[in-house]
């Protein structure tokens, strides 16, 4: 124990010194860009910018025993923040906002209630009735009068019955003594499994495929943000690539590092802390990779795999449900990225897209209101080329029996004006345009309907989507085979019947993009498209 807080003591000391470098610079660069700024304000602005949160200061880990119950949070990804015995065997349950009591988010962090964790012991048989009454207004959507919940009882996650009323989840539990339960809104991905999966993965694959784990980036509070690197016949086709400063924090500035002449494939993952079921996804694109079918086979002779398994370790380690410890949603942050630590797994996305040859980007998330599975994608004016790049959904569809490709979102790039503009039918309420009043909406008689657009994948806008992975990765790489791959936590519907979704289903959908991508390079014309835009792999 001497020796964790010893070395926690460390950590922080390091991160003051850095903090203390980075404020330094900071404040000379507000004094050369703006001299009539007062130094009250100066420092104000330093403040809410360079504040470095403490992995302690967590309003969402508690420790407390009520009436012979005790009740934690307080570790990796937990999230309780208050307990009240309103009766003998009724508690009144709340959780934490994601960065609640501490300063103010940059971006709001209103409607991010949703994420729980907590665990349960007592010391003799009891039958308790729970009340979690403050979920989130704003992801009604997601519950319906008989949601589940899920609870561990070792190491074993079931569903488990809930009534959802009134903005509160309501369920009863028959408890043994000592006997330790988990409730969570789902299982859990935490970063510790996260490393220990990542360990276990690595043992596990066959000679033949190359394997690198790095740290590409160090998170806020010091976390890991890892780059995973799959392929085959790896270490006789590689060549220089120096590194950047803001990256690699193992490796000096400018070192010679090697990098592959194939093309890659860039995966990303948990930008948003709680969207867990995108962790399961990740989990199947992995597994089928290491098995080595026909599809994975083909894809690992012909591409390098990229991973960032958690862009946001340290909101994953807090129970935020989508912003990190600085209160930002760093999923809207990619079109005014600086170089800058609280950006360092969006920095990472984006310089490698620019550094390496990346043919395919796919960023994984979960929605908690649409419900199924689909695909945001990239528009581009050229009817050939979009065509290209709707072939990956069109794959998906085909395979995936929860697959709704007429969710399917284009964004177009002017990048000339290096804007987003927006093509298609306006679907969005009006009070999302004031949320981005910068973007050029094209709304006219001449192009309500684009001519290439297809009953099969039809266009929807949201103005209010800037700074996404998948738009920014296209406006500054050009990489139009840009992704964003969405799954609901809980339903699906298929003939207008709903299902629940289970565990199992993420892992599928996971081992579904790998053969999709598959299929994709089975389409002839395709094909002809993707090598007129690079010239090089399909040859």
């Amino acid at each position: 124990m001497g020796n964790k807080q010893s070395n926690e003591k460390k950590i922080q000391e390091s991160q003051i010194s850095v903090n203390q470098s980075q404020l330094s610079a900071r404040e000379s660069q507000l004094n050369t860009s703006n001299s009539n700024q007062s130094n009250y304000a100066k420092k104000e602005q330093i403040a809410q910018e360079l504040y470095f949160p403490s992995s302690d200061d967590c309003p969402s880990k508690i420790n407390i025993t009520l009436g012979g119950i005790n009740f934690w949070s307080n570790y990796d990804s937990g999230n309780l923040f208050k307990v009240e015995q309103v009766e003998t065997n009724t508690f009144n349950l709340s959780i934490s906002e994601d960065c609640q009591g501490r300063i103010p988010p940059v971006q709001s962090n209103k409607g991010t209630r949703q994420w729980f964790n907590f665990k349960v012991v007592t010391a003799s048989d009891f039958q308790a009735n729970f009340v979690i009454v403050n979920i989130a207004t704003r992801f009604k959507k997601i519950w319906s009068a008989d949601s589940d919940i899920y609870f561990k009882i070792n190491k074993i996650w079931n569903r488990y019955p809930a009534v959802y009323q009134g903005f509160q989840v309501k369920f009863s539990f028959e408890f043994q003594a000592n006997q330790i339960v988990q409730f969570a809104y789902m299982p859990p991905w935490s970063y510790k499994k996260n490393q220990k999966y990542l360990d276990f993965y690595s043992s596990q694959l066959h000679p033949d495929i190359y394997f690198r784990r790095e740290t590409i980036a160090h998170s806020l509070e010091g976390r890991n943000i890892e780059l995973i690197t799959i392929t085959k016949n790896g270490p006789s086709e590689q060549q220089p690539y120096y590194c950047t400063e803001y990256l690699f924090p193992e490796k000096q500035f400018n070192e010679p590092l090697k990098k592959f002449k194939k093309q890659y494939i860039l995966i990303s993952c948990r930008i948003h802390a709680g969207e867990v079921p995108s962790s399961f996804i990740l989990k199947g694109i992995l597994e089928s990779l290491k098995n080595q079918n026909e599809s994975a086979e083909y894809l690992l002779q012909n591409y390098v795999f990229l991973i960032i398994p958690m862009l946001n370790p340290d909101g994953v380690y807090r129970g935020h449900y989508r912003l990190d410890s600085l209160g930002y949603d760093q999923n809207r942050v990619y079109n005014r990225i600086v170089k800058f630590p609280k950006f360092n797994g969006p920095l990472a996305v984006l310089e490698i897209c620019k550094n390496y040859n990346v043919a395919f980007y796919i960023d994984l998330h979960a929605h908690s209101v649409l419900t199924n599975s689909f695909i945001y994608t990239n528009w581009h004016p050229n009817p050939s080329i979009h065509s290209a790049i709707l072939e990956f959904p069109k794959q998906m569809k085909q395979k995936v029996h929860h697959f709704r490709i007429k969710e399917s979102m284009s964004t177009s790039i002017n990048y000339e004006k290096s804007q987003y503009e927006f093509e298609g039918i306006y679907t969005e309420k009006e009070e999302n345009i004031q949320k981005a009043p910068d973007l050029k909406i094209h709304i006219t008689k001449e192009n309500l309907v684009p001519q290439n657009m297809t009953s099969d994948c039809p266009f929807s806008t949201n103005p209010y989507l800037t700074g996404v992975a998948k738009s920014d990765v296209y406006l500054t790489s050009s990489n139009m085979f840009s992704y964003t791959l969405e799954v609901n936590y809980r339903y699906y519907t298929k003939n207008k019947q709903v299902f629940k979704y289970e565990i199992s289903d993420f892992i599928n959908l996971g081992r579904d993009v790998v053969e999709s991508l598959y299929s994709v390079h089975q389409n002839q014309d395709f094909i002809q498209i993707k090598s007129q835009l690079d010239g090089s792999i399909f040859n």
